[in-house]
């Protein structure tokens, strides 16, 4: 019994992981927690076999999971057994993680050299799973309050602060674990200290850039207000109304959220009082267009073939003439808006019972407005996947805009968490990255990642900004993830090493 109770003690302090990662992510928002946040894991796991250490992790992903995404439980239709589920399949990540610490200890391989490696490597294919993709609150989102460390993502995209963060935990564990790597540990301190260099120069240059006052609308369109037409004609108005505020302003640019209006392409009507709204404010509108908002109960069919649509933006500007093609969302919310391989698969009932089938677009659509800026887009979760923002800077894109409606979450935490990403977003490409969203918090983002203006959650206002337009290309546009495929290189030599140092010990063994 009491050796039992001895083994419960020392996998317990594991526990304080999963405490610390969900204190790190809005709306606790405490990022500096990150930086000692996996010791404990690491810590436990050093001293387990592989497989124990599997279990550890495992746990403390499930606890991390419902800690940092409580929140998806307010989603309408989202049942604890679908957060089980969820939770079970992202822990599997810091269950590898786990076993791989464990495994690098009793291979004699330095923790510090392994664990950001680990970590980095399954960050990524966390990232690049198809339907199951989620690189939602990355250990890196956690510093989106921090500028000075930020900069870096510049160079290596948000893997290199992820890197670092990681290899800071380690080299903290080293230290506790009083194993003798001073060099190692030497190299972390000065590259963190070159990092923190880095960041405070760039921060301070300033070079030359023609400015762009920008504006975003958030109206706080309630879930099911435009399913009539009394409620669509409501809306317009609160939008028009804070249209007029915004405009008091002279913006270059006024942006509505995701889905601010239905129907847009099928209303010649609409299309009209739009093109009204832009030529008495004089100021051109980019808005999110949807035939449904997303997480409405629509049921489907047998066949699941029934209405579909876009999630869309448009540029409406009654001065420009011809309108430019809408950008089509690329990257659509699995079980939100599409269900995975539903022309093929039949989803059981208890699973998913209802739900709406939008066409994903395929092509990148950069807006262009009259005096030359260029636009690009990034739909709701979008503003997740470094890649197509990346894309559309590479495709000429002087800023990015993210339109969002995460109303369905209420006042949770759901809101900061989605806009960190932003962040990183725009430090990456050096663009700034305008969030309008319909229920807050919105954002004006300068392109070192520093809020410039920003609104409340669940109120109704318009905000605007002028922010600086891309100047340079950064190395991450350029080069993308170079860094990250880096790591699983680098972790794959070690793996084949350790592979062919094991048959050379046993081949010894033999002789």
């Amino acid at each position: 019994m009491k050796a039992s109770l001895k083994r419960y003690a020392r996998v317990l302090p594991a526990l304080l992981t999963p405490l610390f990662l969900t204190l790190s992510f809005p709306d606790h928002d405490q990022g500096w927690l990150i930086w000692i946040a996996l010791v404990p894991l690491l810590m436990v796991s050093a001293g387990l076999r592989p497989a124990a250490s599997f279990g550890v992790g495992l746990i403390a992903g499930l606890v991390s999971f419902f800690g940092i995404f409580w929140w998806a439980f307010h989603i309408s239709g989202f049942r604890y057994f679908h957060g089980i589920i969820v939770a079970f399949y992202l822990g599997l990540y810091p269950a590898f993680f786990s076993a791989a610490i464990s495994f690098s200890r009793r291979s004699r391989i330095s923790l510090i050299i392994v664990a950001p490696l680990v970590w980095v490597s399954l960050d990524f294919l966390r990232s690049h799973v198809g339907f199951l993709s989620l690189p939602w609150a990355s250990l890196a989102h956690s510093q989106h309050g921090y500028p000075v460390v930020l900069q870096i993502s510049a160079i290596t995209g948000e893997y290199g602060l992820t890197f670092l963060i990681v290899l800071v935990n380690a080299v903290i564990t080293s230290v506790l674990l009083g194993l003798r790597e001073h060099r190692l540990q030497i190299f972390t301190a000065a590259t963190v200290l070159s990092v923190l260099l880095f960041g405070m120069y760039e921060l301070r240059s300033n070079p030359p850039s023609r400015l762009f006052r920008v504006a975003a609308v958030q109206p706080c369109i309630n879930p099911g207000e435009q399913d009539s037409d009394p409620g669509q004609a409501k809306t317009l108005k609160k939008l028009e109304v804070l249209t007029s505020k915004a405009s008091a302003s002279r913006p270059d640019l006024i942006v509505w959220p995701e889905t601010a209006v239905l129907n847009l392409p099928a209303s010649p009507e609409l299309g009209k009082k739009l093109e009204n709204i832009s030529r008495t404010y004089d100021v051109p509108l980019l808005l999110g267009a949807s035939e449904r908002v997303k997480f409405n109960n629509h049921p489907l069919g047998p066949s699941r073939s029934g209405i579909r649509s876009y999630n869309a933006a448009y540029l409406v500007h009654a001065a420009a003439g011809t309108p430019q093609t809408p950008y089509r969302k690329n990257v659509l919310v699995p079980f939100g808006e599409y269900l995975p391989f539903g022309d093929t698969l039949r989803w059981p009932s208890w699973f998913v019972s209802e739900g709406f089938e939008t066409v994903a677009g395929n092509e990148l659509t950069i807006f262009t407005l009259k005096n030359g800026t260029k636009l690009g887009v990034l739909i709701c979760w979008e503003n997740l996947f470094s890649e197509l923002a990346r894309n559309e800077v590479r495709a000429g894109a002087d800023l990015l805009v993210n339109m969002s409606n995460d109303i369905w979450s209420g006042n949770t935490s759901a809101p900061g968490q989605h806009n960190s990403a932003s962040v990183l977003r725009a430090v990456e490409n050096a663009v700034p990255v305008i969030v309008a969203s319909n229920a807050g918090p919105s954002r004006i983002i300068d392109p070192k990642g520093r809020t410039i203006k920003a609104s409340g959650i669940l109120v109704r206002d318009a905000i605007s900004g002028d922010v600086p337009l891309r100047h340079k290309t950064t190395v991450y546009t350029r080069f993308g993830d170079y860094f990250a495929w880096a790591c699983i290189l680098v972790l794959f030599l070690i793996f084949i090493c350790c592979a062919l140092h094991s048959i050379h010990l046993k081949n010894k063994k033999r002789e």
